[in-house]
């Protein structure tokens, strides 16, 4: 399966909005997780009916939906009805194969941000696509997987001592973007820790080397293409005016974009050096081949003059003087030698070899 493009023969011809899973099934139903907070009261449970939703929405507190899965659309086209939530968002939900991106209407904010993680195992790097509502009073998140992608931020809003039980969905999506992107550097240092590994074995030309290259910098392409436009994202969610975004996350968003520059700057470095490491490869791989040819060459020039001489001596005439000398053979091979040592000398001298 394309790793860079995903399938969406699904979608061909369809009217913009209509609802079509594009991605991989990784589970067999959706799962709803509900958590709802304010300062002295934390809360959360497992949601089997889309009414208690409805419930949750009139509620005091700050609303967290958690969708995990996205394969039953009847179930997010439902969601979308109950919260207003316009059909071309519903659709790009859907597709998660979507460039991170951030928009917003009069009730809604909407961003398409991308979970990443690094298995040493396979060496290879896995993203997955989270898309953030916020609306007045609550945030819906929604993910492809089970994974707990966002367990860091559940634990504080645990604890009733953190700050984020003060604020309100605006800034549980920061805190969800900050630990995705807090994640992105991890998960980039790991790689990169790999990459860096391989440099050691530069010198050694095989196969499994140059594999080896071709494959990380196809793995830091991969990851480019998807983490690259997160600073856009952010920028564009920290200059929006929107009556949704209290004024104290601003400063938030700010400090987020630092992060999400260092963390395209290390994917840059990485993809820079693995780029490096390749051409010092070739480069290495070249030169031992001229090391090869300097070495056949000489050898062949040296046999030049031997064979010339050999060559006299082997033609078919009755008349040759040398011939009738008794040590014309051993005459000969002294004087081959000694042409032989003059050739090697000179090419030393001119430091050919």
């Amino acid at each position: 399966m394309a790793r860079f493009l995903k399938d969406k023969r699904k979608a061909k011809g369809l009217a913009p909005g209509s609802l079509v899973f594009i991605g991989q099934q990784t589970m067999e139903h959706i799962r709803i997780h509900l958590t709802q907070y304010n300062t002295a009261t934390f809360k959360e449970e497992s949601v089997s009916d889309i009414r208690q939703i409805r419930k949750a929405e009139s509620s005091p507190y700050t609303t967290w939906i958690a969708i995990h899965g996205l394969h039953e659309t009847q179930v997010i086209a439902e969601l979308g009805k109950q919260f207003d939530i316009n059909p071309l968002i519903l659709e790009d939900i859907l597709n998660t194969d979507e460039r991170p991106k951030f928009s917003e209407d009069e009730h809604h904010l909407f961003i398409i941000v991308k979970s990443l993680s690094f298995d040493k195992v396979t060496n290879k790097v896995k993203i997955e696509q989270i898309s953030l509502v916020v609306g007045d009073n609550y945030l819906i998140s929604f993910q492809e997987s089970d994974a707990a992608h966002f367990q860091d931020v559940r634990l504080r809003l645990e604890n009733k001592q953190s700050k984020i039980r003060d604020y309100g969905p605006d800034y549980l999506c920061y805190a969800c973007m900050d630990t995705l992107i807090d994640n992105y550097i991890l998960n980039i240092e790991k790689l990169g820790n790999v990459i860096e590994e391989q440099e050691k074995i530069l010198l050694i030309p095989n196969k499994q080397t140059i594999e080896n290259i071709y494959h990380y910098k196809t793995e830091l392409a991969y990851t480019r293409k998807n983490i690259r436009p997160i600073k856009e994202v952010i920028s564009r969610f920290a200059s929006s005016d929107s009556p949704l975004i209290n004024k104290r996350t601003y400063n938030f968003l700010r400090d987020l974009e630092g992060l999400a520059t260092q963390a395209t700057e290390a994917i840059e470095i990485y993809y820079t050096m693995v780029s490096d490491q390749q051409n010092s490869y070739n480069t290495n791989i070249n030169n031992n081949v001229n090391d090869i040819m300097k070495v056949l060459t000489i050898l062949s020039t040296i046999f030049i003059p031997l064979t010339f001489i050999a060559g006299i001596y082997g033609m078919n005439f009755e008349y040759i003087p040398e011939l009738k000398y008794r040590n014309a053979y051993f005459i000969l091979w002294g004087i081959m030698i000694v042409i032989a040592a003059l050739m090697l000398l000179l090419f030393k001298r001119k430091k050919w070899f």
